[in-house]
């Protein structure tokens, strides 16, 4: 009998290894599908979004690496016992996944000096910056990445981190002795072990073709309570990636404060980050950063979540696809050559933009006016505040061909709490 999961991926180790690690840890039977390079091309027209990794189950199809490890975590018990342990987890995934996106520039360049500066630059402010905080969180957790226990946060940090020593050509864990020992923990897990050895063998064993992770600015209100609020949302002042969390927030009723941060006071505020990066959402007295882990988080509690975790493998697939179409456009506000900006919007107007909407618009249609399962989710809240920032980027209105997607954004700012909330909000370009 066929298994009843099929990973499909490229013939290497690359983003889909993570999975791979927990459907062998769980003992969970799967087809390890393994596209060649020169079929690629006719696999590509046949996917949701022209990616891979893409997971197949009980006739349905799903794509978005973390995505799909976060889903199969859920089934082998790797996951947090509650929606704040999973914030933790997400939390820490998701800052991993942003170092691995800037090994971007160096996979892609040829020019052998220049990938030199890339990567001593790489080494100097990533890895010297990041690599501290996440041993010192290893310390702080008895030997793990969260929860002072095994979680699937290790799982991802043991599989993306030997790209970070394949593009570099170095050792990067050699300084950070309790990094190095979870990778170690993970790869000696028996079933992981066993894997290792008998895994095919590739000469291509790293992804280079990633997204770059650009994060615009985005605001807050500062609210007037009585009694201080259980959450505290801290970010700039700005729309961009908070303001889903705002929505959220507003549209559950759940009393916030909604601090902003003007340009000037950031390099003060930066080092007493974990990451050096907002939003982070504070609550009893702990601090999480990440916008899509937190929205994730606030999403759960109001009952914008899925039922189980397949629904939610699907939401999360759809979110993680908004925001690749996000790290396309980003590019365009730090563009300061006008002729080369004139050249990223004409790219962004003629080839991504009618790549990604009208398969958004086919979900939309497919799910009875929602982007997941038929109803409405934090997916479309997603959307509905990110796409505005699509529109500024590109100059034009992106929606106007797009009947359901624009139906889908007035559905979402015309609830009430919402449409209250976009009435007195600080009008900001982002």
């Amino acid at each position: 009998m066929a298994p009843a999961y099929k990973l499909i991926y490229g013939d290497y180790r690359g983003v889909a290894e993570t999975s791979r690690f927990l459907f062998k840890y769980g003992g969970i039977e799967f087809e390890d599908a393994r596209v060649q390079f020169e079929d690629w091309p006719q696999w590509k027209e046949k996917t949701p979004f022209g990616q891979l990794p893409l997971l197949e189950h009980n006739g349905k199809q799903i794509n978005q690496s973390i995505a799909i490890a976060r889903y199969l975590a859920n089934l082998v018990k790797l996951a947090g016992n509650d929606d704040w342990e999973n914030l933790e987890i997400d939390s820490i995934v998701d800052t991993v996944s942003d170092i691995r996106q800037k090994l971007v520039p160096i996979g892609r360049e040829q020019d052998q000096i220049r990938r030199k500066t890339l990567i001593d630059t790489l080494i100097k402010d990533s890895f010297s910056y990041h690599l501290p905080r996440l041993e010192a969180i290893v310390e702080k957790n008895n030997g793990y990445l969260a929860l002072g226990r095994l979680t699937w946060a290790d799982f991802y940090f043991a599989t993306i981190s030997p790209m970070f020593d394949a593009i570099t050509g170095q050792d990067c864990l050699a300084n950070y002795p309790k990094l190095k020992a979870v990778r170690d923990k993970v790869n000696e897990l028996p079933a992981i072990k066993k894997w290792i050895e008998t895994r095919p063998a590739s000469d291509f064993d790293v992804i280079l073709t990633f997204s770059s992770v650009i994060r615009e600015h985005s605001f807050a209100i500062q609210l007037n309570t009585q009694m201080a609020p259980k959450y505290k949302l801290t970010y700039f002042d700005g729309c961009g990636v908070a303001e889903t969390s705002r929505f959220l927030f507003n549209y559950g009723g759940i009393d916030f404060e909604d601090v902003r941060i003007k340009q000037e006071d950031w390099p003060q505020l930066k080092p007493k980050t974990p990451f050096g990066m907002v939003p982070l959402l504070e609550h009893n007295g702990k601090q999480v950063g990440q916008s899509i882990a937190i929205a994730r988080y606030l999403a759960k509690k109001l009952k914008l979540a899925g039922n189980d975790d397949w629904e939610d493998l699907e939401i999360d697939a759809v979110v993680n696809t908004v925001q690749d179409l996000y790290q396309k456009l980003a590019p365009l506000y730090y563009e300061k050559d006008e002729s080369k900006k004139k050249a990223l919007i004409e790219t962004a107007q003629k080839e991504t933009i009618p790549y990604y909407l009208p398969r958004f618009e086919e979900l939309v249609k497919k799910n009875k006016g929602y982007l997941a399962l038929g109803r409405l989710t934090w997916a479309d809240f997603y959307f509905a505040t990110m796409s505005p920032t699509f529109d500024v980027l590109t100059g034009r209105d992106n929606l106007a061909k797009y009947a359901n997607l624009k139906g889908l954004m007035e559905k979402v700012n015309g609830l009430p709490a919402i449409k209250k909330w976009i009435e007195v909000r600080p009008k900001t370009q982002f």
